[in-house]
């Protein structure tokens, strides 16, 4: 069996290709192998015999156990229909004799006759000598690489070629001979580079084989897997950190993008002056990780940040004695304390710059800041979630807590009213323009420096929450960050969807989409009830009093926006779209009761009250189908026994449903609901629908919907599949 290799060398790849590009590369190659050698797709985490890697300046992929050449094939070669490839005599007609020239065939005999299903073809069968597999990667392997796409590329030559940095060398060689191939203005050869000991210039290594390649990258102090230098940098940080008695914050972000920007890292411990320890940790820690790329160290305990920090160098294996390694370890340490010193004394600037001012400066600031053209300023934004702040704290908190809280719903009140007068204050300070991924944060670092609540500051911060952070998705501690949260983004989501401006397309510039989702999390999450209609109705009576406003298409248009949202995390827990679908389609408002009702829907569709509800609802469905506009009934009119015992049963669970439904007990509301399984039935088996008298027909559609429309308020049960 042959292997084949392909290393693709370029200018420095965006870490995120470096991580992602290689597998792309190798599932097309994969595809194209299968294609060409009739090999089993399998996937590729299991396919021992292709291999792919990648540093910041090459992509390689090794490809084993392949065959020298395909196979020989036996094709079939359809010809013309039977009945014109012969004259009445038995001689060839001219589309047979056409069919043998155009094919080379030498013996009439070899053609047969084979069922279609327009008729009977004459047919051949040929043998397709299988071809060297060096040369069919020869002629394919531009191809290949191009089919990959990039979030950005280059364009460096007068070629048709794409890649995210240049391409300056290509490494290709099958059983150790170079296959013959140009891509663009680069030529395949059997040469790869390295870098020089101690510089950065690059040396020319050829290459014999995989393992020769292996071998040599190796030597060089080059890592060529992905999780290999993962592992590496992880314990080089790990071992580091204890020598000095401290811990480092484990970002899995950050390690990702050292391991896509090196190919032979070096650990490099530093450090940098005391007197910046004065500055929040917080900014510390993202001038050191966003702009230098190094990682803070912490004591062990976690109590505070160290004045020290450790970077990975990219750099030739240690060729040096002890002393001299050390030597040169020190001069690039003193290099990265030297440029950090720089970025940390623009922080420390900017922080003193900014807590030389009063919070109420950086609020009046907001004046100059416009959150969106026809919305308004972000004062103007902190002025609507002052009102909408309290009023989902009295439908949320206030609602919920049956006991008498009045005095401490009022401190909390002023509480919530504050967190919203400073949710933006930290958008105009100086750190928060210089580092935007700081804001929330410096604005629970500058409150509680101007001595505002510990809740209030907690509530700035965590009013951007939910967030993703190091694996664990981050909620608001208590009532107040979720008041603040909720509010902000439903004030976002709504003063959209007043412009008309809803994402519909995959841009999301303003990230609706995630606000929206961060509302329904926190809800969810918190057990919180709250009435998107009500919300909505009270945000356009307050702040957009247009007339010229089409309330109910931007009310349909938002409730359609939360629940398309709703539908996809609820798909993600696993819940079927029949379930969805059944609870939510018709009645959609608040988002809790919406998932307790999916929940008893997906658990108890089986139950046996479920499937005799369905075929209930489905016999009411079927007669009133195509009169769903008639809800209203004469009942004076429906005199029958069976008539009178269904209204009865009907009056009965329309007056017991509403508590079960206030308390979400939809087990309770489903045996109630069972009770007019039976009086629906006789119904059906007696009465007559569509009858002559037309009121008498209205009156009996008007009252079999309205059965319907109480039903609905466990699920449609005609949406539910078996």
């Amino acid at each position: 069996m042959s292997e084949f290799l392909l290393e693709i060398g370029s200018g420095e790849l965006p870490y995120k290709e470096v991580l992602t590009f290689p597998r792309r590369l190798a599932e097309s190659f994969k595809i194209f192998l299968a294609n060409e050698l009739g090999l089993n797709e399998l996937d590729l985490n299991d396919n021992k015999n292709i291999e792919y890697y990648s540093t910041s300046r090459r992509v390689t992929l090794l490809v084993k156990n392949i065959p020298l050449k395909t196979e020989d094939k036996e094709i079939e070669i359809i010809g013309p229909p039977l009945k014109v490839c012969y004259l009445s005599d038995g001689s060839p007609a001219v589309p047979l004799i056409q069919f043998v020239k155009k094919n080379n065939i030498k013996n009439y005999k070899k053609i047969y006759a084979v069922s279609r299903e327009k008729g009977e073809y004459a047919a051949y069968k040929t043998i397709i000598k299988g071809r060297n597999l060096e040369k069919i990667l020869s002629e394919n392997i531009p191809s290949i690489i191009k089919q990959p796409s990039f979030k950005k590329s280059m364009i460096w030559s007068d070629a048709d070629i794409r890649y995210p940095r240049p391409i300056l060398w290509i490494l290709a060689l099958f059983d150790g001979k170079i296959i013959q191939f140009n891509y663009g203005d680069c030529k395949a050869g059997n040469y790869s580079y390295i870098l020089r000991k101690d510089s950065f210039s690059k040396s020319f290594i050829k290459i014999k084989d995989a393992n020769d390649y292996i071998e040599k990258l190796k030597k060089a102090g080059i890592i060529l897997d992905n999780l290999e230098r993962k592992n590496f940098i992880k314990k080089g940080l790990i071992n580091n950190s204890k020598k000095i008695e401290c811990i480092f914050e484990d970002d899995d972000n950050l390690i990702d993008e050292i391991v896509g920007i090196t190919e032979s890292p070096h650990i490099i411990q530093g450090q940098f002056d005391k007197k910046f320890l004065h500055i929040p940790h917080e900014l510390l820690s993202l001038v050191m990780k966003k702009h230098q790329r190094f990682f803070p160290l912490f004591a062990k305990d976690k109590s505070k940040l160290m004045p020290y920090f450790i970077g990975i160098a990219n750099l030739t294996p240690d060729i040096y004695n002890n002393d001299l390694r050390d030597i040169r370890d020190n001069n690039i340490s003193r290099g990265y304390s030297r440029v950090l010193a720089a970025r940390l004394n623009d922080a420390d600037f900017f922080y003193k710059e900014d807590t030389k001012q009063s919070i109420n400066y950086f609020i009046d600031k907001t004046k100059e800041v416009i959150f969106y053209k026809g919305i308004g300023t972000y004062y103007e934004k902190t002025e609507r979630i002052k009102q909408l702040a309290p009023y989902i704290f009295e439908n949320i908190i206030n609602k919920s807590n049956k006991k008498d809280t009045e005095s401490i719903n009022i401190k909390d009140k002023k509480i919530i009213e504050r967190c919203a007068s400073l949710l933006k204050f930290d958008l105009t300070t100086h750190v928060v323009y210089e580092f935007p991924e700081l804001q929330g944060i410096i604005g629970r670092i500058y409150a509680n420096k101007f001595e505002e609540d510990k809740i209030v500051s907690r509530a700035i911060e965590e009013h951007y929450y939910p967030i993703m952070k190091h694996g664990e998705k981050l909620m608001p501690a208590d009532k107040f960050g979720d008041i603040s949260a909720i509010s902000d983004k439903l004030d976002t989501v709504l003063s959209f969807t007043m412009l008309n401006k809803l994402p519909t397309g995959e841009s999301d510039p303003f990230a609706i989409r995630r606000a929206m989702i961060g509302v329904i999390e926190i809800l969810l999450a918190k057990k919180y009830k709250l009435s998107l209609n009500k919300i909505f109705s009270f945000y356009f009576d307050n702040f957009y009093k247009d007339g010229n406003l089409n309330l109910l298409n931007l009310k349909d248009t938002f409730i359609l926006f939360a629940k398309t949202r709703f539908k996809n995390i609820m798909s993600s827990l696993n819940y079927n779209f029949d379930e969805i679908s059944s609870a939510i389609d018709d009645i959609f408002d608040d988002v809790y009761t919406s998932y307790l009702k999916i929940d008893f829907v997906a658990k108890n569709k089986l139950h046996e009250y479920m499937y005799d509800l369905t075929f209930v609802f489905k016999r009411l469905n079927n007669i009133t189908f195509n009169y769903g506009d008639i809800v209203s009934f004469d009942g004076k009119k429906l005199i029958l026994k069976e008539e009178i015992l269904l209204m009865e049963s009907y009056e009965f669970i329309k007056d017991e449903s509403y508590r079960y439904i206030k308390s979400n007990n939809y087990y309770k509301l489903m045996n109630l609901y069972h009770e007019i399984v039976y009086p629906v039935n006789k119904f059906f088996d007696n009465v007559m629908v569509n009858v002559e008298d037309l009121d008498l027909k209205n009156s009996r559609i008007g009252f079999l919907n309205s059965i319907l429309i109480e039903l609905k308020n466990l699920c449609d049960f005609s949406k539910l599949s078996y």
